[in-house]
């Protein structure tokens, strides 16, 4: 009997589907830390604009577009290529009385948009680095690019290797372990990643939203846990953390709000 190996893509995308299938409609589906989300979410309510058409690149199981829905008042497209996330998905948003608004579909990033029509602005949430190499990232961002309407809005929330590699230096200088990378993850590398844009988007801001959050959360908060428990993300100091503006560059999370020239 002849055992076909899969590519590290393919690999990736059944890690995905089976968490649709373990976690259903559930935020564990897609992340374990809840206030990070949270965090996210009002990320993306500042730079995303309510009064247009909105895509989302990766929405896994609905969950952002169900807290998004009161929010943005245009039409709203979701794409995953995991089919149990969209199966999920749309379990997560039919009974919202906006449900209407939404179109969900199975889709990869990497394949030819056209069909997808064209939108006013396109965001991701941790979505490109699940891609395999940064040739790969950049297609998606191409991709992106074509179906988005001159002066759209491209918002990227990307996990930032850059940002990983500053919080571990702080929590080996406390004696912590450094926090792995997943392996189905490539983090973004953030000079090359930018160099890289196309000239037609222009890059109008980098928002360190979670900066703070991760300092406290992944250094002080698992600093204080007793030796062999693992760190709570709903202990009252990461609550507390999650309410303060955020400083520095100390997170792997970073929001990238890119306008597309007229």
């Amino acid at each position: 009997m002849t055992t076909v190996k899969k590519d590290k893509a393919e690999t990736i995308q059944e890690f995905w589907n089976n968490q649709a299938l373990q976690h259903q409609t559930e935020l564990a589906a897609t992340t374990p830390d809840p206030l990070a989300k949270d965090l996210e979410i009002a990320a993306l309510v500042r730079h995303l604009d309510p009064g247009r058409d909105t895509l989302e690149f990766g929405c896994g199981n609905g969950g952002n577009i169900l807290r998004l829905l009161d929010v943005l008042k245009g039409r709203i497209t979701g794409v995953d290529y995991a089919e149990a996330m969209i199966e999920a998905a749309r379990k997560v948003v039919r009974d919202h009385p906006e449900s209407k608004r939404v179109s969900l579909q199975v889709g990869d990033i990497l394949a030819d948009p056209e069909g997808l029509g064209t939108f006013s602005q396109i965001f991701t949430t941790r979505c490109l680095i699940n891609q395999t190499s940064l040739d790969l990232q950049v297609q998606a961002v191409e991709n992106m690019e074509r179906i988005l309407d001159p002066g759209g809005r491209l918002v990227l929330i990307e996990s930032v290797s850059q940002g990983q590699e500053k919080i571990n230096e702080l929590r080996e200088m406390i004696g912590l372990k450094s926090i792995p990378y997943h392996w189905h993850n490539l983090y973004i590398d953030e000079p090359a990643f930018l160099e890289r844009i196309p000239a037609s988007l222009h890059h109008v801001e980098t928002d360190n939203f979670a900066s703070l959050y991760f300092l406290i959360s992944r250094v002080f908060n698992a600093r204080l846990v007793p030796e062999g428990e693992e760190p709570d993300y709903l202990s009252e100091i990461n609550k507390i953390a999650a309410q303060l503006p955020s400083v520095g560059e100390l997170a792997p999370l970073k929001l990238y709000h890119f306008e597309k020239m007229q």
